[in-house]
C-alpha cells in the first residue's frame, strides 16, 4: 500500500477462522494497523451476544486494548449517535458471520453505513468480514442454492456493501462445494468474476486491488469472462447449466493476486501486507476483561 494513500485495507475471510489456538488469521488482520480498538458488529448472527463474547475474548488474548461489541439490529439502531461515535474510535471494524441479507438490510442507507464508508476510504479503517460479513462486502452478493449444482435460478443475489466492486464473493467455499453455486451466478453475467474463500482463509485486499491469501486453507478465483459456450440464455430456471471456458485458480496462502489484471503476482510469500511495527502482543498477562472496555 502505497505511503501516500488513506484508504484503509479490506480483508475478507471464509468464515470458521481460528479463535481459540494460533489465531493466525485474527493476529493478521490486527497487525496491518496495529489495531488498539476494534469494533466487532455480529448483526448477522442468530446469537450476537455468543458471538460477540467469542471475539472479545479471542481479540484480548491478541492483546488489543479496546474491543467494542456494537449489537446493531435495525437501521434506526444503525443511525444512532453512540454507535456511530464508537465507529469514528475504531482501528478496525469487525463483521461477524451468520445471515449476510440480514447484515445488509440493517445497515444500508444508515448514517453508521456512510460514515464507515466515508472512514474507509478517507481515514484508514480497515473493514473485516467473515463469511456472511465477508459475502455482505460484494456487488451482487448471492444467497441460498447451496448444493444444487449448476442449476440456473437456483442461486439468488441481491445488493450487497459494494465494498469490492464487480466481484461476488463467496464463502466457506471448499467445506460446503460451493464452486457450483459461484459459477452458475456468473454465468447470469450479473458479475463475471467471483473469489471463493475457504475456511480459516482470507485475503487482505489493498487500496490498489491486490491481496495477499492469509490461513491455512485455499483461495479460488474464478472467471466466466471468456466462455466459448453456454445454454443459460436458452433454458428456463431448475434447468441444468452447461458450460465451457470457465476460468479457474486456485492460491495459497503466501499467494499475491491483482485483482484488475486477474493474475498471480507472486507466490510463497510471507507477511506482504504487514504494518512497519509489529506491537500485538500474545501475553496471557494481556489479557483482561475490564467491563469499561465491553460493550453489548
Amino acid at each position: 500500500m502505497s505511503e501516500n494513500s488513506k484508504k484503509g485495507y479490506l480483508v475478507l475471510v471464509g468464515g470458521a477462522e481460528d479463535k481459540k489456538e494460533d489465531k493466525i488469521v485474527l493476529k493478521r488482520i490486527i497487525g496491518l494497523n496495529n489495531a488498539k480498538n476494534i469494533a466487532v458488529i455480529p448483526t448477522a448472527s442468530e446469537y450476537p451476544g455468543t458471538l460477540g463474547d467469542a471475539y472479545y475474548h479471542a481479540f484480548r488474548e491478541l492483546g488489543v486494548e479496546t474491543i467494542n461489541i456494537l449489537d446493531i439490529r435495525t437501521k434506526e439502531e444503525a443511525n444512532q449517535k453512540e454507535f456511530i461515535e464508537k465507529l469514528n474510535q475504531a482501528d478496525l471494524l469487525f463483521f461477524t458471520g451468520g445471515d449476510q441479507c440480514k447484515l445488509v438490510k440493517a445497515f444500508i442507507g444508515t448514517a453508521f453505513y456512510a460514515r464507515l464508508l466515508e472512514r474507509h476510504e478517507t481515514e484508514g479503517l480497515t473493514i473485516a468480514g467473515t463469511s456472511a460479513g465477508a459475502a455482505g462486502a460484494s456487488n451482487p452478493m448471492i444467497f441460498d442454492g447451496d448444493y444444487q449444482g449448476l442449476t440456473k435460478g437456483a442461486i439468488h443475489y441481491s445488493e450487497g456493501f459494494g465494498l469490492i466492486k464487480d466481484i461476488t464473493i463467496d464463502t466457506h467455499f471448499v467445506a460446503r462445494g460451493r464452486i457450483g453455486r459461484l459459477t452458475s451466478f456468473l454465468c447470469s453475467g450479473y458479475s463475471k468474476r467471483g473469489i471463493g474463500l475457504g475456511e480459516d482463509t482470507g485475503i487482505i485486499i489493498a487500496p490498489d486491488n491486490v491481496f495477499e491469501v492469509i490461513g491455512s486453507g485455499m483461495v479460488t478465483t474464478v472467471s466466466t469472462d471468456n466462455l466459448s459456450f453456454t445454454n443459460y440464455d436458452e433454458i428456463e430456471n431448475n434447468d441444468k447449466i452447461v458450460l465451457m471456458g470457465v476460468q479457474a485458480g486456485f492460491l495459497q496462502p503466501g499467494t499475491v493476486f491483482d485483482i484488475n489484471k486477474w493474475d498471480v503476482l507472486k507466490s510463497g510469500v510471507q507477511n506482504y501486507y504487514t504494518a512497519p511495527k509489529e506491537t500485538i502482543s500474545t501475553s496471557k498477562e494481556s489479557f483482561s476483561t475490564s467491563a469499561s472496555e465491553f460493550v453489548i
